[in-house]
């Protein structure tokens, strides 16, 4: 009889409590499908951009006023997250940068990074449910991994032309004469980082508890595909390692399927590559390929099939210089810049003006304090990811560490590129997973 209870509180907890609230419901799908596929320039300026994924924040702000018990619960949930308070901390400085170099946009950007994403680790948890999440998202990374081939035919983004609603300095990249895709991101680099997080999920087998490279074989071509579209040579190199680990931190059998499945694909590759080399994607596909050999071995194979090397050389040793910027003395260490405020700076003979590593992005904005603070946080995640994955042996939880370990190695040579959203999706759906075990083993240790 008390197994039976215990099957019975089993099935009940499958189902998120709070799943028959249909206006909230309908919120959150508009959240997160919002979230995911719309661009940050789609939305309405009402005095400052209010994308989908910021209606969506509104809406749900309203909601809870309008339900003081959903405002309780959702402080309450958030409060037993572990990363609520190195993200607090990381608010606080914010919020006195905002002060010091009178920048609203300092502490806000911030705080609806924060409101997105403890917003997402409730509406997951209560709402929508991490198997249902884990649907969604993927259901988009199909839309995302045809539509990339679609953009690449094109030749020009087709969010840019469509569902530019908003003022941006977002344009179409082109490099070596070949397109760059980009999605629904404002760069193909930060589109690159969005496809490091999907391709860790496309591979996670939620029935069995299984971590299966090849789970969605054509999903994971097309994002594939479509990390080589956007001609990003640190994104592929860590795509093609990605691919290694999720190999690596499956159970046996699995690793025989997939270093099958990979035998064929790669002789799929080198057929097609072999027939179509002289042709447009033929060369471009080598080009790329060659120039993460480039990056690694020191060579310069890639201008074998158009690749501008010098334009390349340049922008890796643009790269190199950025971490002098901690050394630069008219910076204040201990109060940042802002975001209003540009950036430039001659160092080494070469003139800075972008800067495309996210850690030292943050500490032009935010000093030491903040960039401090978000790597507390980063840790934090990461230690309590660990945690999670000895304690519930979770192939979902060993895929989330997987795509933000690779996604947060990535930003050493990217700034984030307005994707940070995505990552907290991900940190999210591990975050609502965790809460409804910790919710189960109480519930089955009030029964016993």
């Amino acid at each position: 009889m008390l197994q039976g209870v215990k099957d019975q509180r089993q099935i009940a907890l499958k189902e998120p409590e709070l799943k028959n609230l249909k206006v909230l419901y309908g919120i959150y799908i508009f959240f997160v499908f919002g979230t995911i596929i719309m661009p940050q320039y789609f939305g309405l300026n009402i005095g400052y951009d209010l994308t989908c994924a910021r209606m969506a924040n509104l809406l749900f702000v309203v909601y809870m006023m309008l339900n003081p018990l959903i405002l309780s619960h959702f402080v309450k949930t958030t409060l037993r997250c572990e990363i609520f308070y190195p993200f607090f901390l990381y608010l606080i400085v914010a919020g006195y940068t905002m002060v010091f170099r009178v920048d609203i946009n300092a502490f806000f950007l911030v705080f609806f990074e924060a409101l997105l994403l403890f917003m997402m680790v409730y509406g997951i948890r209560y709402v929508i449910g991490y198997q249902r999440a884990v649907k969604w998202i993927n259901a988009c990374a199909y839309f995302f991994g045809i539509y990339g081939l679609v953009e690449f035919a094109c030749g020009q983004s087709l969010f840019l032309k469509f569902l530019r609603t908003l003022p941006t300095a977002v344009n179409n990249c082109y490099r070596s004469g070949h397109y760059r895709v980009m999605g629904p991101c404002g760069h193909p680099l930060g589109y690159g980082l969005v496809l490091l997080l999907l391709i860790a999920l496309a591979c996670v087998d939620l029935e069995k508890n299984e971590v299966y490279l090849f789970k969605r074989p054509v999903l994971l071509v097309l994002l594939l595909l479509n990390v080589v579209l956007t001609g990003s040579r640190s994104t592929l190199g860590i795509a093609l390692a990605e691919v290694v680990v999720i190999i690596l931190i499956s159970n046996r059998t699995n690793i025989k399927k997939s270093l099958f499945m990979l035998v064929c694909f790669i002789f799929a590759l080198g057929l097609f590559l072999l027939l179509f080399y002289k042709t447009g994607i033929g060369r471009y596909i080598l080009m790329q390929i060659t120039s993460v050999i480039d990056q690694v071995l020191g060579t310069e194979l890639a201008g074998n099939f158009g690749a501008d090397v010098t334009t390349l050389q340049n922008s890796e040793s643009y790269r190199e210089n950025l971490p002098e910027i901690f050394k630069l003395d008219w910076l204040n260490p201990f109060i940042g810049r802002g975001v209003k405020r540009g950036f430039g700076a001659e160092i080494n003979g070469v003139y800075i003006h972008s800067v495309d590593n996210y850690y030292v992005v943050q500490y032009i904005k935010y000093a030491y304090p903040g960039l401090i603070s978000y790597v507390l946080f980063m840790v934090t995640t990461l230690v309590v990811m660990v945690k999670s994955i000895v304690r519930y042996k979770s192939a979902l939880c060993k895929l989330l560490l997987v795509a933000t370990v690779c996604y947060y190695v990535n930003l050493w040579w990217l700034d984030a590129l307005q994707t940070l959203k995505y990552e907290y999706i991900m940190i999210a759906l591990f975050f609502a997973f965790v809460l409804q075990k910790r919710d189960e083993s109480k519930t089955m240790d009030a029964v016993l």
